[in-house]
């Protein structure tokens, strides 16, 4: 399923707008994908400081918040990953 995301993003007081057409396998994972976008956003300016300030799907369904939970999730620790 492919859908239009806009992502409207502060770096260390600057504006940066972002859309483009992404795919997911399902509706749930759209937030996912968004956050994605956003951490690849993060690698190439440098990972200055950055706030998410809206995520935009379709044009119409904010999804700002879902993202930002994915957002301030902690890393987990290596010792409880299985391999």
């Amino acid at each position: 399923m492919y859908f239009n995301l806009e992502v409207h993003l502060c770096i260390e007081g600057t504006g940066i707008l972002s859309k483009g057409r992404i795919a997911a396998r399902k509706k749930s994972e759209i937030p996912l994908v968004a956050y994605q976008m956003i951490r690849d956003i993060k690698r190439d300016t440098g990972y200055r400081t950055t706030l998410i300030q809206q995520v935009i799907v379709n044009g119409t369904v904010d999804i700002t918040e879902e993202v930002k939970i994915i957002d301030c999730m902690p890393i987990p620790p290596l010792d409880t990953i299985f391999w």
